[in-house]
């Protein structure tokens, strides 16, 4: 009998599969790879170009605008810094921007909200210098001034008095009060008396330079004081807005105009410079665009905002020293709001402080209320200024006439 055979059929799939491995084999051992290798190479490749480009363009994104934005600032600086105006050494290296004009005595100081130029008092000055001097600045760290000195040199001391950079905490009114003196009498001789003239923390670093330097001053006018007990009122409802709104506000505009992307949205006109709606030189809009690109500008507005709780304590312990002498005058000017934009509950707080400061300190002040104005009257109603700082002027020189007659 014969034997039956029985013959298996060919294994396809697994003939197919370890024909692709054997070749892959010897694609390793001869060093070409196989066309399976090869476009599953290409597709990798593909998606590293592709990543690497989105990197270049994130890269050219972070980098370009803050180097253009950096270059500009350079230029613009040497381009907007107001002709009148000099630069003073107010000691130790440490230089402020002020700009006088007119003829004294007497010599009117203008001290500008927080965070703000002497910008803000550029329809004002000019018409008060027919009749007198006047004198703008810009405080320390803001506009071009430079910030203030905290490295103490060879020459410092260890202890408060001796050390210029433990003398005052920066960016608080007994500072600014410091700063104003050394601008005044020191780097330079304005005639005296002065009449200073404060709006908002400008208010507070004029009462506290009044009453340290008080033989100086002849009177105070005050435009929305910002009073020290502000942030009692109303169950603390400003301390929260301060802290909670407007300095993440600053700050947030810091970070843009480190990125560049401030200018940026400048120029889109997606943000507007902080005097807007008001007839301004263009030289003024220019300089302020400018500084909100400028990160070491608002690095200052911070530190002004931040540190005003400090200020506040200073100017308490200062009234408990000692109290203005009755000599000097004091007008306060406000509008019928702080601010038209703000919720009505801040306003009142505000009006609260105003008036506390009023009954507390200064009950015989000539108190002005300017009808339909807020906090911009400075630049949108400089008349309701320049009056009654005129006013003052004019009775100080007919007093001067009638002594000398």
């Amino acid at each position: 009998m014969r034997k039956r055979t029985l013959i298996r059929p060919k294994d396809v799939g697994n003939n197919a599969a370890s024909t692709e491995n054997k070749a892959e084999v010897n694609s390793l051992k001869s060093g070409k790879p196989t066309t399976s290798v090869k476009a599953s190479r290409k597709e990798v490749a593909g998606v590293c170009k592709k990543i690497c480009k989105v990197i270049q363009y994130l890269i050219l994104i972070l980098i370009i605008p803050p180097f253009l934005n950096y270059a500009s600032i350079q230029k613009e600086v040497r381009e907007l810094i107001p002709e009148k105006g000099s630069l003073y050494d107010v000691g130790w290296g440490q230089k402020m921007f002020k700009l006088c004009e007119g003829q004294g005595p007497p010599t009117v100081i203008f001290e500008s909200p927080g965070g703000m130029t002497s910008d803000v008092w550029s329809l004002i000055y000019p018409q008060v210098a027919k009749i007198a001097r006047v004198c703008v600045y810009d405080r320390a760290g803001l506009g071009f001034s430079e910030r203030p000195l905290t490295n103490a040199t060879e020459a410092d001391g260890t202890d408060a008095k001796s050390n210029y950079k433990n003398k005052w905490f920066p960016f608080t009114v007994e500072r600014m009060a410091d700063d104003l003196y050394h601008l005044m009498t020191v780097s330079s001789q304005e005639p005296q008396p002065f009449i200073l003239v404060g709006a908002e923390l400008g208010a507070l670093v004029s009462q506290f330079y009044a009453q340290m330097f008080e033989g100086q001053v002849l009177g105070m006018v005050l435009i929305n004081p910002l009073s020290e007990d502000l942030f009692e009122q109303d169950g603390g409802t400003w301390l929260q807005h301060w802290y909670n709104y407007i300095i993440p506000s600053y700050q947030t505009l810091q970070l843009g105009a480190a990125l560049g992307i401030t200018r940026l949205a400048l120029l889109l006109g997606l943000l507007y410079q902080p005097m807007s709606g008001a007839e301004l030189p263009e030289k003024v809009e220019y300089r302020q665009k400018h500084l909100m690109c400028h990160p070491k500008h608002l690095s200052s507005v911070v530190d002004e905002y931040h540190f005003v709780n400090e200020s506040f304590s200073q100017m308490k312990t200062l009234r408990m020293i000692k109290s203005l002498p009755e000599n000097i005058t004091v007008t306060v000017i406000n509008g019928n709001y702080y601010d038209e934009q703000m919720p009505s509950y801040l306003n009142k707080a505000w009006a609260k402080s105003e008036q506390a400061l009023l009954t507390k300190h200064y009950p015989k002040a000539n108190h002005i209320v300017i009808n339909g104005a807020d906090k911009h009257m400075l630049y949108r109603n400089p008349r309701a200024i320049i009056d009654p700082v005129s006013r003052i002027i004019r009775q100080y020189k007919n007093r001067m006439k009638t002594k000398q007659q």
